[in-house]
């Protein structure tokens, strides 16, 4: 989306579709179709969890058979297939067939991996200013005001200059320079989010803060005037740091308030940030032979990047440089848009409406094969209430390569199905959507159709489908996104027993995965963000299931970015008794904790015990016996104990035995000699108190009024639960003080 930052950092495009580029013209392969009336399979199996958050994706999703690539496979890898009773049974192939969460693939976002910051940050064109000293020496640098006040307000002339690349790359200057434990990580402006050390903050874990507030409202600035005293002492006290990106225009009043504490961001060497990016040795001189200079030099690093961009993808397609920089020029000084109005105008007129279809789907499954395209394109046509060409006799009928060859090449690459320049096709979508609103209704049923009727997308096609939603959305609003993900996510399960019941049916999950897509998208948007986050948790407090699902599933894809986020709305969705919507819980919780790591994840886990459900607690102590199980030797004693002291603080003796037989269970996969760290937290925990120390005994007993410890004879727990109790008898003070 337009709204992410795309500059010298390099840290924010969006992945290219996955989808073969093979220019002959692919095979249609049959695949089930399920009518939008058509109840999911009784019965269905349950499909085996998508790792929703994975920022490992594979370069294409298509099967390979018999040396033909198929739209979803081939004649023998089917995605449904049937044992010998005729049950339908889940295939590899189905799995890869959904769409991924869109977080992961727009790095950048929530915590930083050390190591990515590092190589990027050899990338980064640091601005003037922005790092070490000032030629002057009479004004501080941001990274100056940082390190002296702890916080930085950091603005720009524009909405779209790289502010949040400079704030990663401060970040990183502040680990390489302060101090090498620093975790960066950017928070999402919630309603639930206030400066304060709670939830914003951990002891012995020193960080960065980047907070965007660009699409804050004005309570949620005031809020942050209110709240930031104290929390710049708290700063301090945590050895951590906060870096606020402002709204443009609003640097003037934050100044008043916080005197010293704001920079502006400035533009960097456009030949540098342009050599950065494009790859070549040559860059510098590509430029002056182009006479480009004067244009680059009046554009900002997100400009200059989309520049570079499109100077490879010439080369690529067999350009010289020189022509692709020339023409890459010309197209962002051209009006593409009054060049389209001409040709859209001209097709009206000729009475051309598949040329008009065609073209939109063009836009919406760039990369796509012809007959997926052509189909999609058919579909819009009959939402305008005009005959497609497929109701023509079959010999008649064109086929879906011949109706492509219609779009012009100089707007079309018929090898690659991808319109001209890369990115035309957002603006396509984008330019209907403004200036054709009697369309916008079509538009919405189509994209809302699409994944319901065809079944044999590939998993490229499912994730732009939902990404180009999210472009509609920038323009329409959140409730565009919403809608269409409530539509997607929709089972006739649900519909027939009033919200209480979904589904996991291969069907109800090829659907909710585009939703996810498009909502893991839209949350993180500087824009939209805020009310989909709002609507998750909404859902997560008071939905029907299948909402809450569709925000179990949100909340994994988003978890490992932003894991405070996630969890706080997981937290409300563990309470729910519905077995597909806890199942979806358990499955993000562990896959959270697994991503962000056993210490970090009972710190955050930590928050859950406050008034918390039977249910909530069961989710609390399964998914942190699985989260130990193949993490238990790498958890902080600091974060160990403040887990059990919230624990103990909090839930009844009963629940606590739970939590305690997993977590002595998850003790038992470490060494001999390291066992002990899992033990002396428990026992740190109690605080020496006669009260917690009798629950903890309690617990440990696993409901026997008395432990004959020769029944555990052959459980290696029973070692455990037997120095847990010497451990406790040593700091009991009613056996000490005899």
């Amino acid at each position: 989306m337009d709204s992410y930052d795309i500059d010298g950092f390099g840290m924010l495009e969006s992945p290219k579709p996955p989808y073969n580029t093979n220019p002959k013209p692919t095979s249609p392969q049959p695949g089930p179709s399920e009518a939008p009336t058509s109840p999911e399979p009784a019965g269905a199996p349950e499909i085996p969890p998508v790792e929703v958050g994975n920022p490992v994706q594979q370069t294409s999703t298509s099967v390979i058979g018999n040396n033909n690539e198929t739209a979803g496979g081939d004649l023998d890898k089917s995605f449904y297939k049937t044992d010998l009773r005729g049950a339908v049974i889940t295939t590899p192939e189905f799995v890869e067939q959904l769409a991924r969460a869109g977080v992961q693939g727009r790095n950048g976002r929530g915590i930083q991996d050390p190591e990515a910051l590092e190589r990027l940050a050899d990338k980064y064109v640091a601005p003037p200013q922005l790092l070490g000293e000032t030629p002057d020496g009479e004004h501080d640098t941001a990274f100056q005001i940082l390190t002296s006040r702890k916080v930085l307000f950091l603005g720009a002339p524009a909405r779209d200059c790289g502010q949040l690349s400079a704030a990663l790359r401060l970040g990183q200057e502040l680990r390489q320079e302060e101090d090498a434990r620093l975790i960066v990580r950017e928070e999402l402006m919630d309603p639930s989010l206030r400066l304060h050390h709670d939830g914003l903050l951990v002891e012995h874990e020193p960080a960065a803060v980047i907070i965007d507030l660009r699409g804050a409202s004005e309570n949620d600035l005031q809020t942050v005037r209110r709240s930031l005293v104290e929390f710049s002492s708290d700063l301090w006290r945590y050895e951590s740091y906060l870096i606020l990106i402002i709204p443009p225009g609003s640097e003037r009043s934050f100044e008043d308030s916080f005197p010293d504490r704001v920079h502006l961001l400035q533009q960097p060497p456009a030949l540098k940030v342009f050599a950065s990016h494009v790859g070549r040795p040559d860059a510098h001189e590509l430029v002056i032979s182009a006479e480009a200079e004067g244009q680059l030099e009046e554009m900002w690093p997100p400009k200059i990047k989309a520049i570079a961009d499109a100077v490879r993808d010439g080369t690529d397609r067999g350009e010289q440089p020189l022509q692709a920089i020339q023409r890459a020029l010309e197209r962002e000084a051209s009006d593409l848009p009054s060049e389209l109005r001409k040709e859209i105008l001209t097709k009206q007129q000729e009475n051309d409406p598949e040329w008009l279809a065609m073209l939109l789907a063009v836009s919406l499954l760039e990369g796509a094969p012809p007959q997926h395209i052509a189909r999609a394109s058919d579909q819009l046509l009959l939402h305008n209430k005009i005959r497609p060409p497929e109701e023509i006799p079959p010999l008649l009928r064109p086929s879906p390569y011949t109706r492509l060859l219609r779009l012009p090449d100089n707007w079309f690459d018929i090898g690659r199905r991808e319109l001209l320049p890369s990115g035309f096709g957002k603006q396509v979508l984008r330019h209907f959507w403004r200036e054709h609103p009697d369309v916008q209704e079509s538009l919405l049923t189509w994209f809302g159709e699409l994944p319901r009727s065809m079944r044999e997308f590939e998993r490229g096609e499912l994730e732009q489908i939902a990404d180009r939603a999210a472009e509609l959305a920038a323009e329409g609003g959140s409730k565009i996104a919403v809608s269409l993900a409530i539509e997607w996510a929709t089972t006739n399960s649900g519909t027939e027993s009033g919200g209480l019941q979904t589904s996991t049916s291969q069907s109800a999950r090829y659907r909710r995965s585009v939703a996810v897509r498009l909502l893991t998208t839209t949350a993180t948007d500087s824009s939209l963000g805020r009310d989909v986050r709002q609507q998750l948790w909404d859902w997560s407090r008071d939905g029907n299931a299948d909402r809450k699902l569709l925000a179990a599933e949100v909340c994994a894809g988003l978890g490992e970015a932003f894991p405070r986020m996630a969890l706080t709305r997981l937290k409300h969705l563990a309470n729910g008794e519905n077995t597909d919507v806890r199942a979806a819980v358990l499955r993000a919780v562990r896959q959270i904790g697994t991503e962000i790591g056993a210490s970090r994840f009972l710190r955050y886990l930590s928050e859950w015990f406050h008034r918390a459900s039977p249910a909530r607690l069961s989710v609390i102590s399964e998914s942190v016996s699985s989260v130990l199980t193949d993490h238990a030797e790498n958890i902080d004693t600091d974060a160990a104990t403040s887990f059990w002291h919230h624990a103990l603080d909090t839930m009844p003796p009963e629940d606590l035995r739970m939590l305690l037989e997993s977590w002595l269970r998850a003790a038992t996969t470490l060494r001999p000699d390291e066992r002990t760290c899992m033990v002396e937290p428990i026992v740190q925990a109690t605080d020496c108190t006669p009260l917690r120390i009798a629950h903890v005994d309690y617990a440990s007993r696993f409901g026997r009024p008395s432990l004959d410890m020769s029944s555990l004879r052959n459980d290696p727990v029973a070692e455990l639960v037997d120095q847990l109790w010497t451990r406790l008898d040593e700091v009991d003070p009613v056996w000490t003080s005899e």
